[in-house]
C-alpha cells in the first residue's frame, strides 16, 4: 500500500531538471501514504514516483518504481494483489525468474506475459501505471470496484496521475480552480459522483476502467469489467442452501486472503453484523488473538461498545475502546480535509481517522466491513421503499378500502412530501438525495448553477438504470448503490486509514463475492418474516426490520456463530451527536465559519437563509438539518484551505 504519482507526455513534451525537482516535492506530499520509502524513475518522456508503506516483502529490493529484468517495462503500483502467490507459481512454471517476494513483481511479470488482460486474473485492490517500451504504450489502471483512488488531469501536453489530488496541484497550479458542479453533487450525494472532483480539470478514473496511452498521443478509456449480466442468473433460483454454502466459502476465502501480511494486522469492530462476521472468520484463522478496535462518543447513545464487547468476548480478541468528545472532533475535522483534498462526506470520518491513528501504535493493516450493505440489501428502509412505489403505481388495482387508500396517501405525503412520481427514477432520487433541490436552492448561491447540474446528475442515474433496464426496480437500486454509494464509503476508508499510514482491506468488496451476490435472488436478501402482510398504509421505514430481515442470507450464514443479539439487532449507522452539539458551542462555530465575510465573498452560500437555519430550533432537534449545516462547514473549511 502506498502513494503513486506520475507525469506522462502525450504531446511531445520533454521533461527537464526543473520538472524533476517539482515532481519530487509533489511526491513527498504523500509521505503519510508511504512513510517507509520513496522512489522515482525519470526520463524525458515520463516520470513515475512512489511512496512506500511496507506490508508485503519488507526487504528494500521490492521498492518502486519497478523495472523489468529486460528493462522494457516500468511499473508504479498502489494496492495489493492477494492471490499473488498462485499467480507467481504460474509464472514460475512458464520460466519467469523473480528477484523479490512481492506482489509488485508478480503484477509486472503478469503484464509481460498476458498484456493488459492480466488484470482479469487479479484478486485485490489496485491502482497502477505501467509503461511498455516495446509498444510505446502506457496503461493507467484502477481496480474493479474502486477500492484504491486514482486521479488524473489531462491537457494537450501531458497526463498527470496521482493517489491524491494535492500532488497534481503542486505540479500544475492551474488546476487549483473550484469545480462548482461538484458542490451540488456533494450536497445531494456527499461526494462528486460524475468522476470529477472539486478541482476543475482533475478527474477520478472510474472503477473497472483503464486509460491506454498509445504512441504518446492517443488516449483511450476502456471498461474491462461489469456486473450488468449477472442479474439474469437470479431467475435460476438454486435454493437457499446453495447460496449459503457458496457464500460461506467465498467469505472465508476473501478474509483469509486479506490476512496475508508481513506486518501486524487487526480489525475494526463496530458491534454490527459486518465487522462481527469478519472478526469471527479472522479469529478462526489465527492462532493468536485478533486485535480489534471500536470508537464512540462519551454522549449517551452514541457508541456501540456493548455489542462490540459481546463479539470481542466470544472470539477472545485483544479489544481496544477509544472514547472521543466534541473538542477532539472539531480539532481534527480541518486536519482531515487536508488529507482528503475534499470536504468530508460523513461525520464519522473524523472518529475513523482518530481510531486509525490509535491502532497504528499496534498494527499496520486493518480489515473493515464496507460493502456488505450494498450487495446483500442492508439499507432496508431504502431498498424496501421499492414497495412504496409499487403500491402507489398499482393503487387502483389493490383490493383495499377508500379509507385504506387515504391512509396510505397520507403516509406517502408525510414521507416523500408528494404523492406522485413520474417513474422509478423519480422515486429513487426523492429517497436517495440527501439534500433536495429546493434545500440546495435555499442554502447555496445562484452562481452554483444548480439547475444545469441537476439535469446532469439525473442523467448519471438514468444511465445506470438503463444499463439494466429489464431488471426489477430493487435490482436497479442495488446496482446504483454498488456503482455510486459504495465509492463514497471506499474513499472514506482509504482517506482515514492512509492519513494514519494504515492499510485498510475490505473483504466484502472482493469482486468474486460481489459477482456471486448479484446472482442471489432478491428474496434471500430482503426476506419477509411474517405470514401476514404489513398493513397497506405502512411505509418502508416502518416495515423494514419489523416485517422483514435485511441481509437475510448473510445473517443466516452465521447463525450459531454470532450471537443473535448482534446478528439480528436493528441496523444503526455510526452515530455522531451533531444535533446535540448544535445546542451548544457548535452553533456559534457554524456562524463564525459560514457567515464570515470570507465565506460570503465566495458566492457559494446563501448567507441569509443559512443564518435562519442555524438560528432555528430544528438544528438541535433534527440530525438531518444539523448534517446539512455540517456539510456546508466542511465545504467552507475546504475552500479556505485550497482557494484562498
Amino acid at each position: 500500500m502506498c502513494g503513486i504519482l506520475g507525469r506522462v507526455s502525450v504531446g511531445g513534451k520533454r521533461y527537464n531538471q526543473n520538472d524533476f525537482n517539482i515532481f519530487n516535492e509533489s511526491l513527498d506530499l504523500q509521505s503519510h501514504r508511504g512513510p517507509d520509502g520513496r522512489g522515482v524513475f525519470e526520463n524525458d518522456k515520463f516520470i513515475f514516483g512512489h511512496r512506500r508503506l511496507s506490508v508485503i516483502d519488507l526487504e528494500s529490493h521490492s521498492d518502486q518504481p519497478m523495472i523489468s529484468r529486460c528493462s522494457n517495462y516500468v511499473l508504479v503500483f498502489n494496492g495489493e494483489i492477494y492471490n499473488y502467490l498462485e499467480l507467481k507459481q504460474d509464472l514460475l512454471d512458464k520460466g519467469y525468474i523473480f528477484d523479490t517476494h512481492s506482489d509488485t513483481e508478480v503484477l509486472l511479470n503478469s503484464f509481460i506475459e498476458y498484456g493488459i488482460d492480466c488484470i482479469n486474473n487479479f484478486i485485490g485492490m489496485f491502482a497502477f501505471c505501467i509503461f511498455d517500451k516495446n509498444k510505446n504504450e502506457t496503461y493507467l489502471v484502477r481496480d474493479r470496484l474502486g477500492v484504491k483512488p486514482l486521479y488524473y488531469a489531462k491537457n494537450d501536453k501531458e497526463i498527470i496521475f496521482s493517489s491524491e489530488i494535492k500532488s497534481i496541484l503542486e505540479i500544475d497550479k492551474s488546476y487549483t480552480q473550484l469545480n462548482k458542479q461538484a458542490i451540488s453533487s456533494y450536497m445531494s450525494f456527499r461526494y462528486p459522483i460524475l468522476n470529477d472532483t472539486f478541482f476543475q480539470g482533475v478527474n477520478s478514473l472510474p472503477p473497472a476502467h483503464y486509460l491506454k496511452i498509445s504512441n504518446s498521443t492517443n488516449v483511450e478509456m476502456v471498461e474491462y469489467w461489469s456486473l450488468c449480466n449477472l442479474f439474469k442468473e437470479q431467475k435460476n433460483d438454486k435454493g437457499e442452501e446453495y447460496y449459503l454454502r457458496n457464500l460461506r466459502s467465498l467469505l472465508d476465502s476473501s478474509v483469509e486472503y486479506r490476512m496475508i501480511s508481513d506486518v501486524p494486522f487487526g480489525a475494526f469492530l463496530s458491534g454490527g453484523v459486518d465487522s462481527s462476521v469478519i472478526t469471527s472468520i479472522m479469529s478462526k484463522n489465527s492462532s493468536t488473538p485478533i486485535k480489534t478496535y471500536s470508537i464512540g462518543f462519551k454522549e449517551k447513545g452514541y457508541n456501540e461498545f456493548e455489542y462490540a464487547n459481546i463479539i470481542a468476548s466470544k472470539f477472545k480478541t485483544d479489544h481496544h475502546e477509544i472514547v472521543m468528545n466534541g473538542d477532539d472532533y472539531m480539532e481534527t475535522m480541518d486536519e482531515l480535509i487536508s488529507y482528503k483534498d475534499a470536504p468530508l462526506s460523513v461525520p464519522n470520518e473524523v472518529p475513523l481517522y482518530l481510531m486509525c491513528k490509535e491502532l497504528k501504535k499496534d498494527i499496520t493493516v486493518v480489515l473493515s466491513g464496507e460493502g456488505a450493505d450494498e450487495i446483500f440489501g442492508g439499507y432496508g428502509r431504502i431498498f424496501r421503499s421499492t414497495d412504496d412505489y409499487e403500491k402507489l403505481k398499482n393503487i387502483d388495482n389493490q383490493d383495499i378500502s377508500d379509507t385504506e387508500k387515504k391512509s396510505f396517501c397520507k403516509s406517502l405525503l408525510m414521507k416523500y412530501a408528494t404523492t406522485e412520481f413520474s417513474d422509478e427514477l423519480d422515486h429513487f432520487m426523492n429517497i436517495y438525495s440527501y439534500t433536495s433541490y429546493k434545500e440546495k436552492c435555499d442554502l447555496l448561491h445562484s452562481d452554483c448553477n444548480l439547475q444545469d447540474t441537476e439535469s446532469i446528475l439525473y442523467k448519471k442515474f438514468l444511465d445506470y438504470f438503463d444499463e439494466i433496464s429489464d431488471e426489477s426496480y430493487l435490482n436497479k437500486m442495488m446496482y446504483v448503490f454498488e456503482k455510486v454509494h459504495l465509492l463514497g464509503l471506499l474513499h472514506r476508508v482509504d482517506t482515514t486509514s492512509m492519513a494514519a499510514s494504515v492499510e485498510a482491506r475490505v473483504p466484502f468488496v472482493d469482486h468474486r463475492l460481489v459477482e456471486f451476490a448479484f446472482t442471489i435472488p432478491e428474496k434471500y436478501k430482503l426476506k419477509w418474516t411474517k405470514n401476514n402482510k404489513p398493513p397497506f398504509h405502512l411505509m418502508s421505514d416502518e416495515i423494514s426490520e419489523v416485517y422483514d430481515i435485511p441481509k437475510y442470507i448473510l445473517k443466516k450464514c452465521y447463525e450459531g456463530k454470532i450471537p443473535d443479539e448482534v446478528l439480528y439487532r436493528k441496523k444503526v449507522g455510526f452515530p455522531v451527536p451533531l444535533n446535540t452539539w448544535f445546542g451548544g458551542n457548535f452553533r456559534k462555530y457554524a456562524k463564525d465559519i459560514l457567515l464570515s465575510e470570507r465565506a460570503n465573498s465566495r458566492k457559494i452560500f446563501n448567507s441569509k437563509n443559512i443564518e435562519k437555519w442555524i438560528d432555528s430550533d430544528s438544528l438541535s432537534q433534527s440530525h438531518g438539518d444539523a448534517m446539512k449545516i455540517w456539510m456546508l462547514i466542511n465545504l467552507e473549511l475546504f475552500c479556505f484551505r485550497y482557494f484562498n
